[in-house]
């Protein structure tokens, strides 16, 4: 008996001291007191309620509990933070100098420009570079501050052609420039005041420009080349493509021998077989009759003046010159020819520098440019 009485003590005892403990300390305060280690979680998830639906407070309790898991990152997760926070700081800094280095630029280009403006005699700085002094005349763009000047694929400068003793001269400071991928006229007329007549004048320009004839004063030029100083071998054999109106072409041999003719006469090597190239070459210039078997003097005149044009092209001649090459056909021939040398100056590789010198005042202004001698 006295057993019992001392159980039923120890127990109000026990519950007493529990009642204490509660009322005394909150339940967070209580939780937090006791060491982490020998505290246990035991939860039960009851996702439907008393009348049988799902309860959504249990997925807002999840939600909630993850993001405030989150509030609080490990060491690793905090490292990687700062990793990435200092990876930032650098490309920010980068893009910073970048921008710097941009407005430096930007700076300097208007502060060159403004000096080009400055009046041309003012003084050279002489701290200034050799190249920043090189770069300020190229952007000058003044007419003195040329360096650098691409030469025309061919040009007279001021070419004088002395006439008969006595007379006045048949071309007088003659001065036009000519490059490639153009077709050029010259439209020569008769000067009633000097008495040249536009034949003369033909002539003379025929002459001076095939390197024939040695101007009285001037420059005949190819590029950088003085054409007079040029061996004739060079000079017709691969610069210069010349259709005259006189034996443009060899009567008694075919088409495609004609353009083997003056192949061989350039002495120059060629990388396919030259039978092959005659052919594409007559091909280029829409030559129409058959290559070989015909004497090219029984063919149509216009065929025949397309065989020419195809032999001034065979040397690889950059440079053609044709005298009055649509002389003696009629409109529709005219076309054909001149719509052979427009091709060869606008397509191709190379273009070409073509030249026609010519009386017709039609021709002429169906030509990129004219020039009147």
């Amino acid at each position: 008996m006295s057993d019992k009485n001392n159980n039923q003590e120890l127990e109000k005892t026990t519950d007493a001291t529990a009642d204490e403990v509660t009322s005394e300390t909150e339940p967070n305060d209580a939780i937090a007191s006791v060491p982490a280690d020998s505290v246990q979680f035991s939860v039960t998830f009851d996702d439907v309620d008393d009348e049988g639906t799902v309860d959504d407070g249990i997925y807002s309790a999840l939600a909630s509990a993850e993001t405030g898991a989150t509030d609080e990152t490990s060491e690793a997760e905090a490292d990687a933070i700062a990793s990435a926070n200092a990876s930032a700081e650098v490309t920010e800094r980068n893009a910073a100098r970048v921008d710097e280095t941009l407005r430096l630029a930007k700076t300097d280009h208007k502060d060159a420009l403004a000096e080009h403006a400055e009046p041309q005699g003012k003084a050279t700085d002489p701290t200034m570079t050799l190249a920043s002094r090189i770069d300020r005349v190229l952007v000058g763009g003044g007419s003195d501050d040329i360096l650098l000047k691409t030469y025309p694929t061919f040009a007279l400068n001021k070419v004088t052609v002395a006439g008969p003793k006595g007379k006045v001269n048949i071309l007088d400071d003659a001065n036009f420039s000519c490059y490639s991928g153009h077709a050029y006229a010259l439209l020569i007329s008769d000067d009633p005041d000097s008495g040249i007549t536009a034949d003369a004048k033909r002539r003379a320009l025929m002459g001076v420009m095939s390197g024939l004839t040695t101007p009285a004063s001037g420059t005949v030029m190819n590029k950088s080349a003085n054409i007079v100083e040029l061996e004739p071998v060079e000079l017709r054999g691969h610069r210069l493509g010349i259709v005259p109106q006189l034996h443009a072409v060899q009567p008694n041999l075919d088409a495609e021998q004609n353009v083997l003719y003056a192949m061989n006469a350039s002495n120059r090597n060629f990388l396919k077989p030259k039978p092959v190239i005659a052919r594409e070459l007559l091909a280029k210039v829409g030559f129409s009759e058959a290559t070989s078997g015909v004497a090219v003097g029984t063919l149509p005149l216009v065929q025949q003046r397309l065989v020419a044009i195809a032999r001034a092209i065979s040397t690889e001649a950059e440079v053609l010159i044709l005298d009055e090459p649509t002389r003696g056909l009629d409109a529709d021939d005219e076309v054909t020819v001149f719509a052979a040398l427009a091709k060869l100056a606008h397509t191709g590789d190379p273009k070409h520098c073509v030249i026609v010198l010519t009386a017709s005042r039609e021709i002429a202004e169906a030509a990129d440019t004219l020039f009147k001698i």
